[in-house]
């Protein structure tokens, strides 16, 4: 699988590369189209704290909630 590809869950959701639970999508951005602003969807952060890419909070080492 190439780096631009992505794997995908039954439904077509993001799944983690390392847990592969699904990811939800957060919006990224917005840009013009057609003149109208439409928003650009990313993978947002793995949810499973067991995950070792799950964000941790930088002032106690704990994982964040959200």
């Amino acid at each position: 699988m190439s780096k631009k590809q992505h794997e995908t869950g039954p439904q077509g959701e993001l799944l983690c590369p390392v847990c592969k639970q699904p990811l939800i999508m957060t919006i990224k951005g917005r840009r013009k189209t057609f003149g109208i602003f439409v928003p650009v969807w990313a993978p947002g952060p793995c949810r499973n704290p067991d995950c070792s890419e799950h964000p941790v909070d930088p002032e106690d080492g704990q994982p964040q909630d959200g």
